[in-house]
């Protein structure tokens, strides 16, 4: 941190050096001025991206993402100022700057001449803003605004980020969860909210889950492919930054109610929106408040396998289930955005966001628990439940808030912005049930000469369902409580040469905290004999002749939840209670302290050609204290607290050559990092009973390096669209994954899986980025109102070093969690206020888990989703639409070493939404 203060201190002086050395040199000394402002349209809307660029100065600014510029350090005179626009006709004016003053103007633009002929509004309008910040971007940037979000059928963040370039995200219960950028994995990319990293509600990872928050409270998601060096560095893949909804230029008004339909759940969803924004005193004040709530029935149904080979070679299941899920989603989210103008030169900002999602879950489970190769089993049937507060099912709140009190300061040439904020992820597990049946010795019939649906079929004499003959395996109610809080303050300097060359720096602190406690007990029935009679009186059946990984596989009889819920378990004339020790093992607090500074100097070689060159020192210091359980005593204790610190020297240089107007090319190097998951470096070991398995925890983590390398060509065509195409590299150093071994003998104790996260060694990753956008009205103006989107991302991947016990030697391996082909291509018509649009979203498969050997690797398969959506706005205001998710209904599928070979395959079905929207 010292060094840091110093670095900042330092850079700090040689500003003030450099401004007093500038000034001494002007025969007259002045006092020069500033003129700022926001760039807006005829309808009042901001417009992020615009180009300002002075011709006599032969320098240029872009407006932020709210329409804002800023020039100063301008010599008192008039000026010729021009404001550009994709899709807007240029505009040039004459700007008097007065001496030692700020002034500030706004810039209003009229539509081009070629797009009047058309009403511009959904998807055009969203590709203007998308494509202007892009275009005017030093570094590879995507952009989606809320006008194109709104113009796909995506319910949340996640779902809206697979329409970027270079972007494939990893499923939960039917919605986008995590995203992945460019060939990395989830866990090498960061997720923002305006700039700042989000906790995670879970306990096994640091993003942010993305199916948390509504699209609909996000103004703009911005993907930096290229991280410079006033963002943070742990970014390898990527920096999703997203910006909620903020203050507006004019009173604006919109809300919208909807209700969809799911097959599974076949129950109604009820969707809700309203947002409110104006300015107050005089303009002074500026408020955006936004609300957004969605309650989803859903669920889905999956078939889950394990494989295995014995001595001679001959594979066979070694677990077999089949599954029902029921869930219920629910999504409220708040934010509020306001601003104070203090005077022209100071500004003060305040934004807040809160997510909540609930799910409410009830899983039927049937288990083939250690098959053999003869085909002999012991039968589990279970039930997950919760409590009747809790709808009978299992209750999962996670919650994210984030809150940021900011502000924007002119002294004279000097601009400064700072930013502090408060930021919490929950996620709470209370009173998670499960009811669990067992019958041993169970022989059955396998059929796996379809890999892809393999088959049991009890033998006469043998059964799969709940009857008279099952004994109570177990019956448990656990409790869990993650949380992480973050404090962050951050300050950053701006100071512009009257060349045009820009000087900026700062420092950030961020405080993070990460606890996680479980608390686990199991109950046993005083008397089991009147208990299994009263639970075989309960029971629900779960058969559905319309399962959709095939209707071969029939689920069964199960405790209903009802049951499960109304049990009196803390009544000790019923049941006996234990607290189950190792479950307990898994609990840790983990504290983090980054200190981070930073300089960065943007430079125009000449008229055509921009440098910036930077350097960020990232120091990192944490310290960590988790359980072991010792099964001699059946204890679990606290360990040892661990600490460590590490310090990231992190270069990045950056060019943009724009050849004309609308052609730019980009190249860069930077250094990024990835930190090991608190859950990785807490010195633990988690037993999980139930699947038999153990993860032990590695304090010796190191975090993962790479070296990026970039180079894009963009063309930018007179009407609405682009073309684009660039090649990437990444060398990693030490990525790290889990280390997962079967049938794994760990302190005298024989596990089904031993877990272990370690650097396993480096890779190579290289790229190419594919991009076209465009309405056909180059091909005849009656087309103008049809369009296509569409990107490719391929990448390969080559391991080296691998360091698994046993797979040393292997060649050809792949870095896990890189497809090598993402494909988007949508097709969309808008006249007239009605919008038609056709989306399609391809990921090849990729190795999601390495095994102890190439048999035991674990695949997620190849996903194709098909999307399609239909508005129509009239009156200006009113707007109808209809859409309808996964009309494929492509399954989440993993497969084990081959890919006929299933592990796993959930089914969601189709999705269809319909509703109103008002905008004023």
């Amino acid at each position: 941190m010292k060094r840091i203060l110093k670095l900042v201190s330092f850079v700090l002086l040689l500003s003030n050096m450099g401004g007093h050395l500038y000034a001494d040199e002007k025969a007259n000394v002045v006092k020069q001025g500033t003129i700022r402002g926001r760039i807006i349209d005829t309808s009042k809307q901001t417009l992020p991206g615009a180009s300002i660029y002075i011709e006599n100065l032969k320098t240029g600014v872009t407006s932020d993402v709210n329409g804002f510029y800023t020039f100063a350090n301008l010599n008192p005179g008039t000026y010729t100022v021009k404001v550009s626009y994709v899709g807007y006709a240029p505009v040039e004016i004459k700007i008097t700057i007065p001496e030692g003053k700020t002034l500030e103007r706004d810039v209003i633009l009229n539509e081009g001449v070629e797009l009047q002929e058309i009403v511009i509004g959904g998807a055009f309008q969203g590709q203007r803003r998308a494509i202007n910040s892009q275009k005017n971007s030093l570094g590879i940037k995507n952009v989606v605004s809320a006008d194109q979000v709104g113009k796909f059928p995506d319910s949340n963040i996640g779902d809206a980020l697979k329409r970027i370039s270079g972007i494939n995200v990893q499923y939960d219960q039917g919605e986008a969860r995590f995203g992945q950028v460019r060939g990395t994995s989830a866990d090498l990319s960061s997720v923002t909210i305006n700039g700042n990293r989000i906790p995670s509600a879970e306990g096994d990872t640091r993003n942010v889950q993305l199916d948390l928050i509504p699209a609909d409270m996000i103004q703009t998601i911005e993907v930096s492919k290229v991280v410079t060096s006033d963002m943070d560095g742990d970014a390898i893949g990527g920096s999703i930054n997203l910006v909620t909804k903020n203050s507006p230029y004019k009173r604006t008004l919109t809300a919208t109610a909807g209700s969809g339909y799911n097959w599974i759940s076949e129950k109604a969803q009820l969707n809700l929106g309203l947002t409110y924004g104006d300015r107050f005193f005089n303009d002074k004040l500026g408020v955006m408040l936004s609300a957004s709530y969605q309650n989803a029935p859903s669920g889905s149904y999956d078939t889950e396998f394990l494989w295995e080979k014995d001595d001679k070679g001959n594979v066979y299941i070694n677990d077999y289930q089949i599954r029902q899920y029921y869930v219920t989603r629910e999504r409220q989210s708040y934010s509020a955005a306001l601003d104070w103008d203090i005077n022209e030169n100071h500004k003060l900002m305040f934004k807040g966001i809160f997510n909540n999602r609930n799910d409410w879950e009830n899983r039927y489970r049937t288990t083939l628990k250690d098959l053999d190769e003869e085909g002999k089993a012991t039968v589990r049937v279970q039930t997950k439940a919760g409590t009747p507060d809790n709808r009978n099912a299992r209750l999962e709140r996670q919650r994210t808030m984030d809150f940021t009190l900011g502000g924007e300061h002119l002294f004279g040439p000097l601009s400064m912005d700072w930013n502090a904020s408060y930021a919490q992820a929950t996620e709470e597990r209370p009173n998670e049930r499960y009811i669990d049946f067992q019958l041993k010795k169970q022989q059955f019939d396998m059929d796996l000469s379809n890999e892809r649906e393999p088959l049991a079929t009890p033998k006469p004499g043998s059964t799969m369902t709940l009857n008279k003959d099952f004994g109570l395996k177990e019956l448990t109610e656990q409790q869990q409580d993650i949380k992480e809080e973050d404090l962050k303050f951050s300050m950053n300097f701006k100071l512009p040469f009257q060349n045009g060359n820009k000087l900026k720096f700062g420092a950030k602190v961020v405080r993070k905290t990460k606890d996680k406690e479980v608390d686990f007990y199991e109950y046993t029935p005083k008397d089991e004999d009147a208990f299994m009679t009263h639970s075989l009186q309960n029971t629900v059946d779960q058969t559905n002749k319309n399962f959709m990984p095939s209707n071969k596989y029939k689920a069964g009889v199960y405790a209903s939840k009802e049951y499960a819920g109304s049990l009196d378990l803390n009544n000790p004339s019923l049941f006996d209670k234990e607290q189950v020790q190792e479950e307990l093992a898994g609990n840790f607090e983990a504290r983090e302290t980054v200190s981070s500074g930073y300089i960065r100097f943007d430079q125009k070689l000449t008229d055509n050609v921009e440098l910036m060159t930077g350097l960020r020192i990232e120091n990192t210091s944490l310290s960590y204290t988790g359980r072991t359980y010792d099964d001699e005593t059946d204890q679990t204790s606290k360990t040892a607290q661990e600490t460590n610190s590490y310090i990231n020297f992190l270069p990045s240089l950056l060019m943009k050559w724009s050849i004309n107007e609308d052609f730019k090319v980009r190249g860069s190097f930077t250094q990024t990092l990835s930190r090991p998951k608190y859950s990785a470096l807490v010195p633990s070991v988690n037993i999980k009973r139930s699947d038999n398995e153990v993860t032990v925890g590695n304090p010796g983590l190191k975090p993962t390096l790479s070296y990026n390398f970039d180079l894009s060509a963009d063309y930018y065509f007179k009407s609405i669209g682009l073309v684009s195409a660039g090649v990437f590299y990444k060398k990693i150093d030490d990525f790290i994954v889990n280390q997962v071994a079967t049938n794994y003998e760990y302190n005298g104790n024989l596990y089904n899986r031993f877990i272990q996260p370690k650097n396993a060694g480096n890779a190579n990753l290289i790229g190419m980025e594919l991009s076209y956008q465009r309405d056909f009205g180059f091909i005849a103006p009656a087309l103008k109102c049809v369009g296509f989107y569409g990107t490719y991302t391929f990448t390969h991947s080559r391991v080296e070093d691998f360091n698994f016990e046993g797979r040393e030697n292997e060649k050809d391996l792949s870095l896990p969690g890189s497809p090598k082909h993402t494909a988007n291509a949508s097709l969309y018509f808008e006249k007239s206020g009605l919008n038609l649009r056709l989306s399609y979203n391809f990921a090849s498969a990729f190795i999601d888990e390495m095994g102890e050997d190439a048999f035991h690797d674990r695949y997620y398969d190849r996903v194709s989703y098909l999307d399609v959506n239909a508005s129509y706005t009239f009156a200006k205001h009113y707007t109808l639409y209809a859409e309808a998710n996964n009309l494929l209904n492509q399954p989440l599928r993993y497969y084990q070493g081959t890919k006929d070979r299933t592990m796993q395959a959930e089914y969601y079905g189709v999705k269809i939404n319909a509703g109103f929207k008002i905008n004023f």
